[in-house]
């Protein structure tokens, strides 16, 4: 169904949980498996459905991610028709970039872009979630059902890597209708839980948009959909592949652990169709004479020529002789030292682990070391 759809994504969520991931750059552009970003996974998953006009909602600390998407050209979006639009935050009596600024302020600001739009639905999601998904089988069962809106979830039964439970919880009939929803921080008796991907018409939204700014309505779930709950008829649609929720530290390093399995890298990267990411022009990954590396991701641009065990080594990392890496993730132009060791952490890029100096967390509480820091012995 080509051009059936306009893809909307908030790539201006923040979570305090991420601690300082998020401290001088968008959730959506949090760097995941070694070369890619988070808004990756849902801006390929729109490009494979079809869909050709996309737009980005921003909020702030949003340079990384407009460097990072560019015009779109990696995602075949740079189009003289249609293609990928970034919106900056829209100003509305507060200033850009403030804690005031909402999510409603964003869906404001594309009422021109979606007005315009010739695309009868729109599917709107969120870009913390990790998954490949064609949402063409979705649209078509959003049709068939007849529904107003669809809701794509997952079954979050095994938690362990969705650990932190923050998020929507559904309750669904025979049919998949969704009867009831409600948010929860704690583990819930359902395990239906939301992936923030929604399918309408077009127009639906655009009227949604229009009354909760009318009323001053600041948040998309809370003050648009549980206001409409009993007047909307809402759907379910369950995805069944991997799925990763990006909410709290532990679930980012969760996630990128899962990385390194054989079943999710098929099911993420090996399936039918294509994440895309933006391609970096450096040399292939260099091992030295007395690099030991097992089951681990070594990005291209790497020197590697110490132990690296279970681990993710983003482009440019470089591990010397004698250095130890276990269960870890090391992030672009990361640098360990000779004799440096860490075991369950997370070095944010351009960190420097020097001679001697031994960090060890555990897969419940990895250790992390914020951005440019230096960790001596």
């Amino acid at each position: 169904m080509d051009n059936q759809m306009v893809g909307i994504i908030n790539a201006g969520e923040e979570n305090r949980k991420l601690q300082d991931l998020v401290r001088t750059r968008s959730l959506s552009s949090l760097p995941v498996g070694g070369r890619y970003r988070t808004v990756d996974f849902l801006l390929s998953n729109m490009v494979n459905s079809g869909i050709k006009n996309i737009g980005l909602i921003t909020k702030n600390k949003y340079s990384s991610l407009m460097e990072h998407v560019g015009s779109g050209k990696e995602w075949g979006l740079n189009r003289k028709r249609g293609g990928l639009f970034v919106f900056p935050p829209y100003v509305n009596g507060a200033g850009t970039g403030t804690n005031d600024y909402t999510v409603m302020d964003g869906l404001r600001g594309t009422l021109d872009f979606l007005r315009k739009s010739p695309e009868p639905y729109v599917l709107l999601g969120r870009s913390y979630v990790i998954f490949n998904s064609d949402f063409n089988e979705m649209l078509d069962k959003h049709i068939e059902s007849g529904a107003d809106i669809s809701l794509m979830y997952f079954d979050n039964s095994d938690d362990a890597t969705n650990c932190d439970y923050d998020g929507v919880y559904l309750q669904t009939d025979e049919t998949e209708k969704i009867t009831d929803m409600c948010y929860s921080e704690i583990k819930h008796s359902s395990s239906k839980k939301s992936m923030d991907a929604y399918i309408m018409r077009r127009q639906l939204l655009i009227e949604l948009i229009q009354e909760a700014v009318s009323y001053n309505k600041k948040h998309f779930f809370f003050d648009v959909i549980v206001p409409n709950f009993n007047r909307l008829h809402i759907q379910g649609y369950e995805y069944k592949g991997y799925v990763g929720c990006i909410t709290s530290l532990e679930a980012f390093y969760n996630i990128n652990m899962d990385l390194l399995k054989p079943e999710v890298q098929q099911d993420l990267f090996f399936g039918e169709h294509q994440i895309y990411t933006k391609t970096g022009d450096t040399s292939p990954a260099y091992y030295g004479e007395h690099a030991q590396v097992t089951n681990s991701l070594i990005s291209s641009g790497s020197e590697v020529d110490g132990i690296v065990e279970n681990s993710i080594i983003f482009r440019g990392g470089r591990i010397s002789k004698n250095a130890v890496v276990k269960n870890s993730i090391v992030m672009a132009e990361g640098f360990i030292a000779e004799g440096g060791q860490i075991n369950h952490t997370i070095l944010d890029r351009h960190v420097k682990v020097y001679s001697k100096a031994h960090l060890a967390g555990s897969s419940h509480h990895p250790v992390f070391i914020p951005k440019g820091a230096s960790v001596n012995e």
